[in-house]
């Protein structure tokens, strides 16, 4: 009832509003109940955004100095950041009679291994101030997205932590879902969390060769140490992906690690430029020459860094 008392209210809001078009979602979508529309009257661009509504009367919602903080199902989140369209997360106050609203982006939301938040600030109002910033929302790639919401897992890696894939498949029964059970090991090597990773494939696939898909970011190689300890030899078989065990003929075991490949590491290091201006440093190459050294804009620089 009230998340349809602020759908109700962001259509009412949105009819004194010139340029935008509100349209409300009959039900069957994941995590948006409405759309609107960008109307321009030259050249008609046709933009569409999309609406996650809710409610401060649904007490989910923790209310901060700064704004309302939403929280939801990671299958929402993960949909928002691979959508075509730019999503938003709005706040409707009953109290106020207002709607607030936040982007949906890999710099508003905050993604842990399990969860997810987004900040929907106070001085964020849903209004004729905000039309034009909606208009000028960028459509995401959802390559991009997907790398955005896979980056705890790589922080981990890059932080020093183990990330482990344990995958268990029946060889003899074709079937198109599969699941993966993501393991972060603490130093002492127990398992701090387990995390579900549904995936679908072809229903004919070895699960094997979804994972390069599910993990672009990764360079995917078996548990070594884990193997040897069961006495599942991988020194001769090169990079290969195989199972530790099969089980009676039917179930084939496999305990993956994972690391970073060059697309994880490159995509650190531009989300951390993006977000917070860190670059790495330049390295010179070389000795720059005696000449070069006594100029005064080099002794000025030299004496300043030590």
């Amino acid at each position: 009832m009230a998340e349809r008392i602020g759908v109700y209210a962001a259509s009412r809001i949105s009819a004194r509003l010139p340029g935008l078009i509100f349209r409300g979602q009959r039900g069957g979508d994941t995590g948006l109940n409405a759309h609107l529309e960008v109307v321009e009257a030259y050249p008609k661009m046709g933009k569409v955004v999309g609406l996650q509504i809710r409610s401060d009367e649904e007490g989910e919602l923790e209310r901060t100095a700064r704004g309302y903080v939403c929280r939801g199902e990671m299958a929402h989140v993960a949909y928002w950041l691979q959508h075509s369209l730019p999503v938003l997360v709005m706040v409707h106050e009953r109290r106020n009679d207002r709607i607030l609203w936040e982007v949906v982006s890999p710099e508003t939301i905050e993604v842990s291994a399990e969860s997810w938040e987004l900040l929907v600030p106070h001085d964020q109002v849903y209004g004729p101030d905000a039309v034009g910033a909606i208009a000028e929302l960028p459509c995401y790639s959802p390559y991009l997205a997907r790398l955005a919401l896979d980056r705890p897992w790589m922080e981990l890696i890059e932080g020093g932590c183990g990330v482990l894939l344990e995958m268990d498949e029946w060889i003899n029964r074709p079937s198109a879902q599969g699941s993966l059970r993501v393991c972060v090991l603490k130093e002492g090597g127990e398992r701090d969390a387990v995390f579900e990773w549904p995936f679908q494939t072809h229903a004919d696939m070895p699960h094997v060769f979804r994972l390069p898909s599910l993990f672009p970011w990764a360079h995917i190689e078996v548990d070594r140490a884990f193997y040897r300890e069961r006495g599942a030899a991988s020194d001769d078989r090169g990079g290969s992906l195989f199972p530790w065990t099969v089980e009676a003929g039917e179930i084939a075991r496999f305990q993956l690690r994972l690391s970073l490949n060059d697309l994880g590491r490159s995509f650190l290091m531009t989300q951390r430029f993006l977000r917070r201006g860190e670059f790495p440093e330049v390295e010179t190459g070389g000795d720059l020459g005696e000449d070069y050294r006594r100029g005064i804009k080099f002794q000025i620089y030299d004496r300043g860094r030590n």
